[in-house]
């Protein structure tokens, strides 16, 4: 058995979201405020906590809609709920079970003809029995407009309820309930958008938790409460051991399942408790000893003495759990030798206690689960079902305050941790574990197989509505071409899983514009400079071999490439001029955007004009396009043939700067050279593609750049300051350049 498919509706930013499970870990990754906290949230609540809900949850755009259904409402006519309910949160699980599981899912099979397969479950906020929500809003209403006739006042205030929103601020969650309703299989559908299925007809509810016995879940969140030693609000402060994380505050309820001996004891238990009988003995009698003097000195007071009043004596009960009920029972050995020099575990670096208590509540909740130990004896629930054949484990951003190498320690190993277990490890086991992480962490996203990725990306703004997120499958992505899908995984386990939490990706083509672009953004574009800008040094022939992964993640995304003219004759690299039958080699040009080989073509139209696909997929590719240049007393057109000769035309001050100093490369002083000795913005431009066609010192150029007193004066060259304008417009909600 084990989770197909979870689907999110009306909840926070998931209006409507699809999350298809993998088998065994599914990893949710993202921007910032991408609705992957909404996600673990909606989990949570609907299949953890199940109940909690309030207004707060519900999508911030449906409450136009809800008012205007609720605005409707009268005493006299029928308030037909559904249209109503539609628009609060609910939740579709969707669920995979054989015949031999039937003892499992008897009460979730939709018919008699079921042979095994799928099942959904709605569960969603209705009414409790006997709420009627429609006259206890029409009667808040009416009694608010009775004492306050003429409604708000000229300031603003106005009596409770103005509004349905603020009427369910108050009474949601005591007229509201969660209730289950079972899904058609028929209407499931591997693809298509993501749409309610209609309930069946005549459907009935079947209770707020089906999943008692069938789903065993458990949560890691993100507040793991760690602090610093010596930090009084840290983990020790009796008012944080509700929410405290440390070893010591866990390791008391793990004992008291697991191993206390007092339960069902065992021989070796029995050889335990007589220990603990006897030490006992031996501290009460030194207390007994050791008070006698205090104790006679009292009773000289006439009490507790006398024949009727009781005598007063002192003694100790020591439980076995009374010796990890303290801030030290977890130590650590720091001496490396025979001295014994321990030091509690909030001594610690709090990387160190994050990664050994996130595995150590792992292994809690996997013995809980198989009923491990003495926990099986105290399971006397009567309606306990046994087993549950499914654990979902729930982690919300394991990397806080994980160093690099712990991260991917830690989700290399969090999965093996959960089937450690003798009825866990073997392959036909009935028994099914299906781990969920959300993370910011690139590291985290590094570990795990591509095809478990789930990408939340946000709506952009600027659609009429407020923000919302969808989530992108990375199941099937590259279809069956599996030599791109090769390189595309290749190249992100090796550099780039930053762009799964990017605002924005750079696509770029060599180590110029990785070492120049950043100044760039920082000294000229603020908009980009404050965005978490994802930049991949692809080249142009390999670029478009993202384009499955980039056109799915739905980012503002600019490729910055070469123009990369090559003559008819001979197929060699040329500088790009109109009229010389010339053709492009890159890729990225011809077969995707802007699907262009002839160089003529390229270059027509406005200068530095941007290509893009559509206004649904914002994505342009900036090239170089003819520019002005003035050299001496002349101002020609020209069209550089790389980055390289395109900067240094639009810079040439800064580049004869540069060239003074004497580590300057052979290329920044032969580009000044030619700067000084051109007569015209042609012969400049042939000087600067003779340079680069002959073993470029392009790197050492753009260091050599970095070297300038004021790296201000440096400025983009035209087709990437047009893109870079385009990219900045996209993160501020514009339109996509036509």
């Amino acid at each position: 058995m084990k989770l197909t498919r979870i689907e999110v509706f009306n909840f926070r930013k998931l209006r409507r979201a699809r999350l298809d499970m993998s088998g065994k870990q599914t990893l949710l990754v993202g921007a910032n405020n991408s609705g992957k906290t909404s996600a673990m949230k909606a989990l949570r609540k609907f299949l953890k906590d199940r109940g909690g809900i309030d207004t707060r949850d519900v999508t911030a755009s449906n409450w136009p809609e809800i008012e205007r259904i609720a605005a409707v409402w009268t005493k006299e006519g029928e308030a037909d709920l559904s249209p109503f309910l539609d628009q609060l949160p609910f939740l579709d699980v969707w669920l995979h079970a054989d015949t031999s599981e039937l003892h499992h899912v008897a009460h979730l099979i939709p018919t008699l003809t079921w042979t095994g397969g799928l099942l959904g479950v709605r569960l969603r906020l209705e009414p409790k029995n006997g709420a009627d929500i429609k006259a206890q809003y029409l009667a808040a209403r009416e009694a608010a407009q009775e004492l306050q006739p003429g409604g708000a006042t000229a300031s603003g205030f106005a009596l409770w309820p103005r509004d349905i929103r603020e009427f369910l601020d108050k009474r949601l969650r005591d007229l509201f309930e969660l209730n289950a309703y079972l899904l058609d299989p028929a209407n499931f559908s591997m693809t298509g958008p993501v749409e309610p299925h209609p309930l069946p007809s005549l459907s009935e509810g079947i209770g707020a938790n089906p999943f008692a016995g069938l789903i065993h879940i458990r949560e890691i969140n993100a507040q793991r409460g760690f602090a610093d030693a010596g930090d009084s609000k840290g983990d020790d402060d009796e008012t944080n051991s509700a929410t405290s994380r440390k070893i010591a505050s866990q390791i008391q309820p793990y004992f008291r399942k697991h191993l206390d001996p007092e339960t069902n004891p065992t021989p070796n238990d029995v050889k335990a408790l007589e220990a603990i009988h006897d030490a006992e003995s031996t501290f009460n009698d030194r207390l007994k000893d050791g008070f006698a003097k205090a104790i006679e000195e009292l009773e000289t007071l006439g009490y507790p003495g006398g024949l009727n009043n009781p005598k007063l004596s002192i003694a100790t009960q020591i439980k076995p759990v009374d010796g990890l009920d303290h801030p030290a029972a977890v130590q650590y050995d720091i001496s490396g030798d025979k001295s014994g020099v321990k030091l509690p575990e909030s001594y610690n670096g709090l990387g160190f206690q994050n990664l050994i208590s996130m595995v150590f509540q792992l292994m809690r909740f996997r013995d809980d689960w198989m009923q491990v130990g003495k926990f099986k004896s105290q399971v006397v629930a009567p309606d306990d079902r046994g087993i549950e054949p499914l654990q979902l484990v729930l982690i919300e951003e394991p990397e806080a305050h994980l160093h690099v190498q712990v991260q991917q320690v830690f989700m290399a190993r969090a999965y093996k941790v959960l089937r450690n277990h003798e009825d866990l490890e073997k392959e036909d086991s009935a028994f099914t574990t299906q781990l969920v992480v959300s993370t910011h962490s690139g590291h985290i996203a590094h570990t795990a197989a591509f095809e478990e990725l789930r990408y939340f990306k946000r709506e952009l703004p600027g659609h009429g509505v407020v923000p919302t997120a969808t989530v992108a499958n990375m199941t099937g992505l590259f279809g069956a071409d599996t030599e791109t899908r090769r390189f595309v995984k290749r190249y992100l386990l090796s550099t780039h899983f930053d762009l799964f939490f990017a605002d924005a990706i750079i696509v770029i083509e060599g180590a110029a514009e990785r070492i120049l672009l950043p100044h760039l953004i920082q000294n000229h574009y603020p908009d980009l400079a404050v965005a978490y800008l994802s930049v991949l040094e692809l080249g142009g022939s390999h670029a478009h071999r993202m384009k499955p992964l980039i056109e799915a993640l739905e980012l503002p995304t600019l490729i910055i490439t070469d123009l990369d003219a090559v003559a008819q004759v001979g197929k060699k690299s040329a500088q790009p001029c109109y009229g010389a039958a010339q053709t492009t080699a890159n890729h990225v040009l011809k077969t995707w955007l802007p699907k262009l080989a002839e160089i003529d073509t390229l270059m027509a139209g406005p200068p530095n004009k941007l290509c893009h696909t559509d206004a649904a997929r914002p994505i342009a590719v900036a090239y170089q396009t003819p520019q002005e240049v003035t050299q001496g007393a002349q101002t020609q057109t020209i069209t550089p043939s790389t980055f390289e000769d395109a900067l240094a035309l639009a810079n040439t001050e800064v580049v004869k700067n540069a060239a003074k100093a004497e580590r300057a490369c052979r290329m920044t002083r032969a580009f000044a050279k030619s700067i000084n000795e051109a007569k015209a913005p042609e012969d400049l431009a042939k000087a600067f593609f003779d340079l680069l066609d002959k073993n470029p010192e392009k790197a050492a150029f753009a260091l050599d750049l970095l070297y300038v007193e004021d790296i201000k004066a440096l400025r983009a060259p035209p087709y990437i300051d047009k893109g870079l304008t385009w990219l900045a417009g996209q993160l501020k909600g514009g339109e996509v350049a036509k």
